[in-house]
């Protein structure tokens, strides 16, 4: 029979500290690291010119999925003040867009109803 591991069953690693702290990646070299500031950039553009708030939403939504989202906190943060003043979709009909904006308003600490 089968049971569910909770938290407090994690096994310790197999791996030493020291050799986890030894192993190297190539993705560290300059080359990757100037690779991606460009592509941050590039991004932190797309936050900035997309105008649709529907496409903004979509947008954050895809960088938190990807788990890069933190890296432009300010950006989203920025966007979401934005959205959140100007409470768009209280007036429209646009479930998904409204259930987007929700969520994500919500998970940024926003104080919004239901």
């Amino acid at each position: 029979m089968a049971t569910e591991r909770g938290f407090g069953d994690l096994q310790p690693s197999i791996w030493k500290y020291e050799y986890i702290q030894s192993l190297r990646s190539e993705y560290k070299e300059e080359s990757y690291i100037k690779k991606r500031e460009v592509l941050k950039e590039e991004v932190r553009m797309m936050l900035c010119e997309v105008e649709n708030h529907v496409h903004q939403l979509e947008l954050i939504d895809i960088l938190q999925r990807l788990g890069v989202a933190y890296h432009f906190k300010d950006e989203i943060k920025s966007i979401l003040d934005n959205i959140y003043n100007m409470e768009i979709f209280n007036t429209k009909k646009i479930l998904y867009a409204t259930a987007l904006q929700f969520r994500l308003l919500r998970q940024h600490g926003y104080d919004i109803s239901a």
